[in-house]
């Protein structure tokens, strides 16, 4: 059976990719740049989601040749290369995220519980949620992602008696520009994760909506990331937020509706995780997706291998925190989004070839087809040829006979 998703799916998916786990560590990183400033990043990082969106489609005059390319096993060498570096930058998406997931676990919510096990328990539930498919992964995220916006933007409402001004002061000084562009760099990687999708935009039905429906959950995403931001910044102030490990897990703290009722932050947590578990399932099943496009075999089994390497490796490697924070906050953000480029290069080349292909078809067909007519016009029909002759000699034989009467007349 063919699966599909809904371009309401796909929608939920990219802003899903994009704004779940970058609220665990990613504000703290821009803040220690760009300070009060940094509300305003958001908003630029939405013009490289268009640059992503429209550079990697804009050739395509049909996106029927894009699922043909990217759903069938039969692909070609530009199609691989693509599959390869979506499998290791995906590698790499997992490995950081599950690394900064189960740290942040392990400090806030369960200090005593083993790394390890923690990561595992996640491996397993996302491995579980991923087994049943891309459809069952769209439709776990449409279910959780609309509650977590709920969950989002219940936080400024709840907390807005707590805002100040002040935080904001001074606003957008010449000097902090080159603060705002540094941010800004390192939130590009980011955003840029919506590249994974190109692994499944093929399952989108109907397809002529798919560019649209990623735009907007796109954005969707980076909206959600500017009002967390503009929350940590108006309540708890720049100079709170860049030394503080989890801000997201600090402004939620904040929230008191009663005075007995002022722990609602394992509630809001709580409805958070479900988002991570989709946002897990979906890289382990781009995993398996890209593996796939490269080898010509398709199977479920390899994703079981590839998730329990990725929670071994995300401890093995990033032992110490502060060395994966570096690492992954400001060393892969360069190399990350040296990944998203070649990735859109190669996405540009696929759609441009196969443009060409069908745009060079379409020639042919037409040319061929003014040809048949052409001979059709240029040919006699042979049932019209024969009643030609059939007239003649009528009107030969008329011609005698008319002759002959004449002669007869001319006798007598």
């Amino acid at each position: 059976m063919k699966m599909t998703i809904s371009p309401r799916q796909g929608a939920f998916l990219a802003g899903n990719i994009i704004v779940t786990s970058s609220i665990v560590a990613l504000p703290q990183s821009l803040i220690d740049l760009a300070l009060q400033n940094t509300w305003l990043v958001p908003i630029l990082l939405s013009l490289y989601v268009f640059v992503i969106i429209y550079f990697s489609f804009f050739l395509a005059k049909s996106t029927d040749s894009i699922k043909e390319k990217l759903t069938t096993e039969q692909t070609n060498w530009k199609v691989k290369i693509l599959a390869l570096l979506l499998f290791i930058y995906i590698f790499h998406l997992l490995l950081r995220d599950l690394r900064f997931v189960s740290g942040f676990i392990e400090v806030t919510l369960l200090p005593l519980t083993p790394l390890y096990i923690i990561t595992m328990l996640i491996i397993l539930t996302s491995l579980y949620i991923t087994w049943g498919g891309v459809e069952v992964i769209a439709r776990f995220t449409e279910l959780y992602y609309f509650l977590f916006i709920g969950v989002i933007l219940f936080v400024p409402i709840s907390l807005i008696s707590q805002f100040e001004v002040e935080n904001f002061e001074p606003i957008i000084g010449l000097e902090m520009i080159p603060s705002i562009l540094q941010s800004t760099f390192i939130g590009l990687n980011w955003v840029g994760e919506i590249v994974v999708l190109f692994l499944i935009i093929g399952f989108i039905e109907p397809i002529n909506k798919m560019k649209s429906s990623i735009l907007y959950g796109s954005l969707s995403g980076v909206f959600l990331l500017f009002v967390i931001i503009f929350s940590q910044i108006a309540v708890l102030g720049p100079e709170i937020v860049r030394y503080s490990a989890y801000p997201s897990y600090t402004l939620v703290q904040q929230i008191r509706l009663t005075d007995f009722l002022d722990r609602l932050d394992f509630i809001l947590v709580a409805l958070y995780f479900p988002t991570l578990f989709a946002k897990f399932s979906l890289l382990i099943y781009g995993l398996n997706r890209s593996l796939s496009l490269i080898s010509g075999v398709k199977t479920k089994f390899t994703k079981i291998p590839l998730s329990i390497i990725a929670g071994i490796l995300s401890i093995t490697l990033f032992t110490d925190k502060a060395d994966h924070f570096e690492f992954n906050i400001y060393t892969w953000s360069t190399l990350g989004l040296l990944f998203q480029l070649m990735i859109l290069l190669f996405m540009f080349i696929i759609v441009k070839s196969k443009t060409m292909k069908n745009d060079t078809i379409n020639n042919m067909e037409k040319n061929n087809q003014c040809k048949d007519e052409t001979e059709d016009s240029g040919q006699q029909n042979p049932k019209d040829e024969q009643y030609d002759k059939e007239q003649t000699k009528t009107e030969e034989k008329q011609g005698n006979r008319d002759g002959e009467s004449q002669s007869d007349s001319s006798k007598s």
